[in-house]
């Protein structure tokens, strides 16, 4: 049974496992302390939006005088392990060790009696991987394939514990291997950026590795182009297999340097301009596939130039709401499609 109680700040100890500091901690093998799970939990970032959440919270719980949400505890022989809330405890802690002015000797926390490993994975999930703190995609895939691989959880158990499909959670687990198997051994550990991982998710489109492999390439050599910034916008890995059927396109990305994959679709494009123009073939929005449009307003959306992202921001004009409703409008019809055609 759940206990709610005050607990003594001191007989709190740090969650090693925590999912959102877990590959930050590694790196310390037997030197783990609870300073350096103190480190890593102070510079952990919020997701994609790359900042550090703990000063913020720090400061929020030092102006509240306490926290609003208690943390959640496990028993653990003759000690509490911390299973959500490890940033606030180390807030508390910190207070504690500099004597700040306030109540932090205790903390308000849920204790689980007897909890299983189930019981605890779902408090993971729920602070973590499904919650409103949003955290690296890479960390998220991380403890999919943690749940996958060592605790040998089936799929419809993860779908209930975690949401999404089976297909979205293979993609992000393969995902994770390949950036562990084919980029993070290149790298020393201040080189390895997880932000890189979304372009692991697109390697896993259909036919991506497919035409690495019929090009008489390896992944390898996909992790070197995103090492190198051959690749550098993540969203062109799935021009991948158009660059690499292309006799011109593919070596002007393999011998070319930074961004050379942009140079290769660049050429693609011109080459079936040039086709159509020999044709006298005359492309209109009218009669423009779907395809087409998209392949443009990509294009068009990534040369935006910044005057007009300031108008859309900023929304300085009458129009600018009308042109926001039809991109939302887009984006839902587009989400509604790929939802429809999904695995």
């Amino acid at each position: 049974m759940d206990n709610y109680r005050m607990l003594e700040v001191e007989s709190v100890s740090f969650d090693t496992d925590n999912p959102r500091i877990k590959m930050a901690l590694e790196k310390y093998g037997d030197r783990l302390n609870a300073e350096r799970i103190h480190f890593a939990l102070s510079s952990a970032t919020d997701g994609t939006k790359g900042v550090s959440s703990y000063s913020r919270l720090r400061d929020s719980i030092r102006t509240s005088g306490g926290i609003m949400i208690p943390i959640t505890v496990r028993v653990r022989g003759d000690e509490y392990v911390c299973i959500d809330g490890n940033t606030r405890l180390a807030i508390y802690k910190q207070f504690l060790k500099e004597g700040a002015e306030g109540a932090w000797s205790e903390i308000k926390a849920i204790v689980l009696e007897n909890a299983d490993q189930r019981a605890i994975e779902t408090v993971r999930v729920s602070a973590h991987l499904v919650g409103a703190r949003e955290w690296p995609a890479y960390e998220k895939a991380r403890y999919l394939h943690y749940l996958r691989n060592q605790k040998f959880m089936d799929y419809s158990e993860m779908i209930a514990l975690c949401g999404g499909n089976k297909a979205d959670i293979e993609r992000q687990i393969d995902a994770y291997q390949d950036m562990n198997d084919y980029y993070r051994d290149l790298v020393d550990d201040t080189a390895f950026h997880i932000d890189r991982f979304s372009g692991f998710v697109e390697l896993q489109r259909p036919k991506v590795k497919d035409a690495i492999f019929d090009a008489d390439l390896e992944l390898k050599d996909f992790g070197e182009w995103i090492r190198d910034g051959k690749i550098y916008r993540l969203e062109d890995v799935r021009e991948l297999p158009k660059v690499l059927r292309d006799d011109d396109a593919r070596d002007t990305f393999l011998k070319g340097g930074l961004r050379s994959i942009e140079d290769a679709i660049a050429l693609i494009n011109k080459k079936a301009d040039g086709e159509r123009a020999q044709t006298n073939e005359k492309v209109t929005l009218d009669t423009a596939t779907v395809y087409q449009l998209a392949e443009v307003l990509a294009r068009r959306i990534n040369d935006m130039p910044y005057s007009e992202l300031r108008l859309l921001r900023n929304q300085e004009h009458e129009e600018v709401s009308d042109q926001i409703h039809s991109l939302e409008n887009l984006s839902e019809r587009l989400q509604n499609l790929l939802e429809d055609v999904a695995e």
